[in-house]
């Protein structure tokens, strides 16, 4: 395996293709075809990615701009334009899918508008307990713009050498508000959804974007390692109780070692598999799906409510769970999604990305 990143884009897109039709699947198929199996694996792989893009983007640009600043102070004016340039991409075509929601009557949404506007759904979640139809992906979402906006503080606020110790006692704050998550109960329903409950997703991925930051090979062995005994010890925790090993008790903990063996899969693909697994993940069709996989995630849970309102004999009749009937849901979304998720990249997000682009220049 060579130490260069060769083929980091193109099997990270792939990996989040996979992560991204995991979802999908898990929200669009009756409860009894999931096999109760850990799709949300899925959704942590792109917050572990999005703490690990980010730290490395912040980092270098820590070091760019005080070099160029001279001493001068620089902070404010560059998370001003980092919240500017992240708005572009992210914050407006999810208010465009805010607005199909409403549009088309999604359960619940007028009646809490607020919660979805101002970016807290998680809070809102968090506080009733249950999932709402249609728009619960939105939570995740939520998260990220929290962690967008206050990430760079650390980052560009705390002295280097202070670094590692910073992002570790984030990542901590997870597991421990999980351990002590009572305490929250109430007001909170499910005080996990709240953002401090996923902060070792963000906080490791950004550790690991210090240690490559700071001169740490991503072609060392010791990520593939991570990967094997992390990912394996994770799955080791979901499903030995189910073929009768005894039950552990490090259940706020299950996310943080997951959270470390994707650091090691996103090292090794970067570095890029040389087997059939890398081959696969660079087929066109995965590419394409990672390529998309915002606008995707943004319309998926959106399809199911839009088809609801046109052709909703979907849903009815004596077969509406049989194979042939669900078959023909999953091709409706798929389609769907797909139509709003290139219409969104070709006439929202690409002339987007061209202001962006300028605002660089």
């Amino acid at each position: 395996m060579s130490g260069k990143p060769t083929n980091r884009a193109i099997q990270l897109d792939g990996l989040r293709a996979l992560a991204m039709l995991a979802i999908c699947w898990d929200h669009w198929v009756p409860p009894a075809w999931n096999l109760n199996l850990p799709y949300e694996i899925g959704l942590y792989f792109f917050l572990v990615l999005t703490g690990y893009f980010i730290t490395g983007s912040l980092l270098r640009s820590r070091d760019r701009i005080e070099k160029k600043a001279g001493g001068k102070p620089w902070r404010w004016k560059a998370w001003k334009d980092f919240q500017w340039r992240r708005g572009l991409r992210i914050i407006v075509p999810y208010y465009v899918a805010l607005l199909i929601a409403f549009v088309f009557l999604a359960p619940t949404l007028l009646h809490n508008l607020y919660w979805y506007v101002l970016y807290l759904t998680n809070f809102h979640i968090a506080l009733i307990g249950e999932w709402p139809h249609g728009t619960s992906h939105f939570w995740s979402i939520a998260i990220q713009q929290q962690f967008y906006l206050f990430w760079p503080v650390v980052i560009w606020l705390t002295p280097r050498r202070f670094l590692p110790l910073a992002m570790i006692l984030f990542a901590a704050m997870a597991p421990i508000s999980r351990y002590f998550e009572y305490l929250f109960m109430p007001p909170f329903v499910w005080p996990s959804k709240i953002s401090w409950g996923l902060f070792d997703f963000f906080g490791i991925g950004g550790l690991m974007a210090l240690a490559i930051h700071s001169g740490f090979p991503l072609s060392s062995r010791l990520w593939k390692i991570l990967m094997v005994v992390c990912c394996g010890a994770y799955l080791v925790f979901e499903f030995g109780p189910r073929f009768g090993l005894p039950p552990n008790h490090i259940g706020p903990f299950y996310a943080s070692v997951l959270s470390v063996g994707l650091c090691g899969v996103i090292a090794t693909a970067s570095i890029g598999w040389r087997n059939m697994a890398g081959k696969f993940l660079e087929t066109a069709f995965l590419q394409k799906v990672g390529l998309l996989s915002y606008g995707i995630y943004l319309y998926h849970n959106l399809a199911p409510i839009i088809l609801g309102k046109i052709v909703p004999f979907l849903w009815m009749g004596p077969y509406a769970d049989s194979i042939p009937q669900v078959a023909l849901r999953i091709a409706s979304f798929g389609a769907l999604t797909w139509v709003m998720t290139i219409a969104s990249w070709k006439y929202l997000e690409t002339p987007l990305n061209r202001l962006r682009a300028k605002g660089r220049t």
